[in-house]
């Protein structure tokens, strides 16, 4: 036996698509534990043909916990269609289960209709997306019959045309489909239409959901790219200005900023500016003394701010200060 990666869940209570919920503290899991099989699309071999769909497996690891039933699918390596439908739930093709009940009673809870007691008699794996009997809780008359809306809609047109021939106890059923009693077999057609659309429709809206979430995620990791770059041009330009780096240093230093902005930022802080070319020939010494005289204003006429912030760059951030009454950054 191979034992699957993933944890389905088999019964939950939440509205499935028969327009019920299940209550888990109700399912009697005791005939289930001893035997938990594992079938595919609630299909059980008859020996009638021979390319029946045999069992797939059995449920291991079965856990009751916080409103929900799960299993883990255990396969039978000797069987190949098993092991397709394996390989489709480790790749994530098939997602859902469903669990094969009993039903027992039904009861009403304000606008909700429950199956109150029921025993499970099997779990199925199922491909919801191509095959409208692969509901979220599949169930079983008194003959282990499974009961499908195929079966509902042959009911009405072969013994009754009220809802009372149902297999299915029709105080359970009416409400179910929302009809009164009464009701012919144009009514029950048209609700179990009604539900079978609108399950569609919330598995469309589900997909357009996700889809949404997903470009949106995009958006936002776009715009924090698009931030984390303008920070990092940002950081390595002052580097260059400040002549803490080389202009050609600057692709290097932009790698690793993207690679580690702390980091980098870091080593920049840490260099020490280079020199200019007059403070290592030594020629700006008087003319720096000279220009120290004159005004910021007197500086920007003559053109000799640049001259100034090269060969006395403190005496510039100075004569900046007196002019703008902040620090030069």
């Amino acid at each position: 036996m191979k034992k699957s990666s993933k944890r389905f869940t088999i019964s939950t209570e939440a509205k499935n698509s028969h327009g019920f919920r299940v209550r888990t503290e109700g399912v009697d899991l005791t005939d289930f534990r001893k035997n938990p099989l594992l079938l595919w699309m609630h299909q059980r071999p008859k020996g009638e043909r021979s390319d029946e769909i045999l069992p797939l497996g059995y449920w291991a690891d079965i856990e009751v916990k916080d409103g929900k039933i799960t299993g883990v699918p255990m396969f039978d390596e000797s069987d190949p269609f098993a092991m397709k439908i394996y390989n489709k739930v480790e790749n994530g093709t098939i997602k859902m289960a469903s669990a094969g009940l009993k039903p027992g009673t039904f009861k009403t809870e304000g606008a909700d209709k429950w199956l109150w007691n029921s025993s499970i008699q099997e779990g199925s794996l199922c491909d919801i997306g191509s095959n409208k009997e692969a509901l979220g809780v599949a169930l079983y008359n008194e003959e282990n019959e499974l009961v499908k809306l195929a079966d509902f809609e042959q009911t009405f047109k072969t013994k009754s045309n009220t809802m009372k021939s149902l297999e299915l106890p029709a105080d359970a059923v009416l409400p179910l489909l929302k009809l009164n009693e009464g009701a012919n077999a144009a009514d029950a057609h048209e609700a179990i239409l009604k539900l079978v659309t609108t399950s569609n429709n919330q598995a469309i809206e589900i997909v357009n959901l996700k889809q949404e979430k997903t470009d949106l995620k995009k958006e936002l990791d776009d715009l924090k790219k698009a931030d984390e770059s303008t920070k990092i041009t940002a950081l390595v330009d002052k580097a260059v200005e400040d002549r803490k780096i080389t202009a050609d240093q600057k692709a290097s230093m932009i790698k690793l900023a993207e690679s580690n902005y702390d980091s980098a930022k870091s080593y920049l802080e840490s260099l020490t500016p280079a020199p200019t070319v007059a403070s290592q020939t030594g020629k700006g010494g008087d003319a720096a003394k000279e220009l120290m005289k004159l005004s910021w204003q007197e500086l920007d006429a003559q053109g000799k701010l640049i001259q100034l912030k090269e060969e006395n760059f403190e005496g510039f951030k100075e004569k900046f200060k007196e002019e703008f009454k902040t620090e030069y950054k």
